[in-house]
């Protein structure tokens, strides 16, 4: 009785503080680094395009001291990805710019060890953005919360995560790959995602996001763990009748707090039209990461999805703190109510 009054204490204050602060779109556009002094605010550009013959992603993590640098791309079955993961700030071969609407990436050098890259892309945008704050049902981050002791000190921490603005959009990535020589002209199923805020790395006990993109399909599903908040889940499925928000899932946690890469991970989404989504994932390659003098480790893979009777593919990212005493806060995962 006490998680029920909890969740529906939480999810009442935070569909209001949505209706006050509703997510402002052309705002969040213009946020860049300018006048800030705190090394712990991160601007991050992120772009995912699949289809059946080229996967790509990138990251550009701007932060005033560093821009943390993503760049792969899996085509015919071989994966080519960039070696270095930090440069200097403004220093970063991977270049994110905006002319209108469209966003633009592009990279030239060496990825692997010798292929020589030349990359141009435009996104083009094709649904309105979701933020991950006030889109989301508010039940779930209510029951995340519910799932927590109350006290004035869980409060305060609470708000260590909050203040980090996230939202995603699906278009398409449209441009030109030269490959050792070899030309290719691409157009691409795409996820956009464009994070700011305060992100300490460290902070985070452990996370996995799935996301898989196609014509016909995109699907997202996101879980974090926080010292604050031990288990945190939203998603969202958008198909020919339209954009549908994740009200549960039956995933076992298990499965993803043991430290490694699943191979693959198949569970079910309930969504708010009352329909029920069969997700399966499995891995085909990736990229490991390390933030912070490896005090955080993520690995970014290249992944294919059966949802339903759709395939298509996208991305299994998962991430763990190097303590492995902090995945979900250590706590009986029988015990958290979803």
């Amino acid at each position: 009785m006490l998680f029920a009054v909890k969740k529906y204490l939480m999810r009442r204050a935070i569909g209001k503080r949505s209706q006050r602060q509703p997510f402002d779109y052309q705002l969040a556009e213009q946020y860049a680094l300018e006048g800030v002094d705190d090394p712990q605010i991160n601007n991050s550009y992120y772009f995912s395009a699949h289809g059946e013959e080229m996967s790509v992603f990138v990251r550009l993590g701007q932060r005033i001291h560093v821009d943390e640098t993503w760049f792969a791309i899996f085509r015919n079955g071989k994966l080519y990805s960039l070696r270095q993961e930090l440069f200097a700030a403004g220093a970063s071969p991977v270049k994110v710019s905006k002319t209108g609407e469209n966003w633009t990436v592009s990279y030239e050098g060496p990825l692997n060890d010798r292929d020589e890259i030349r990359f141009h892309g435009t996104f083009f945008a094709g649904r309105r953005p979701i933020d991950f704050s006030s889109d989301m049902p508010a039940v779930r981050m209510a029951t995340g919360v519910a799932n927590e002791k109350w006290n004035r000190a869980f409060f305060s921490r609470l708000q260590t995560i909050s203040g980090q603005c996230h939202y995603e959009q699906e278009g398409v990535l449209s441009g030109e790959l030269t490959l050792d020589g070899e030309r290719v002209d691409f157009h691409l199923p795409c996820v956009r995602d464009h994070s700011f805020g305060r992100r300490d790395w460290d902070y985070m006990n452990n996370h996995l996001w799935l996301m898989a993109v196609s014509d016909a399909v995109q699907f997202n599903y996101s879980l974090v763990s926080y010292p604050a908040l031990s288990v945190l889940e939203v998603g969202n499925y958008r198909d020919a009748a339209g954009q549908h928000y994740l009200l549960q899932a039956d995933l076992d946690l298990q499965q993803i707090g043991r430290g490694t890469i699943p191979e693959e991970l198949s569970f079910c989404v309930r969504l708010d039209d009352a329909g029920t989504l069969p997700v399966k994932a499995r891995v085909l390659t990736g990229v490991s990461y390390s933030f912070q003098d490896g005090q955080y480790l993520l690995y970014e893979n290249i992944a294919e999805f059966v949802l339903g009777d759709q395939v298509c593919r996208g991305i299994l990212e998962i991430g763990f703190n190097a303590d492995p005493s902090r995945y979900f806060n250590h706590r009986d995962l029988a015990t958290i109510k979803r």
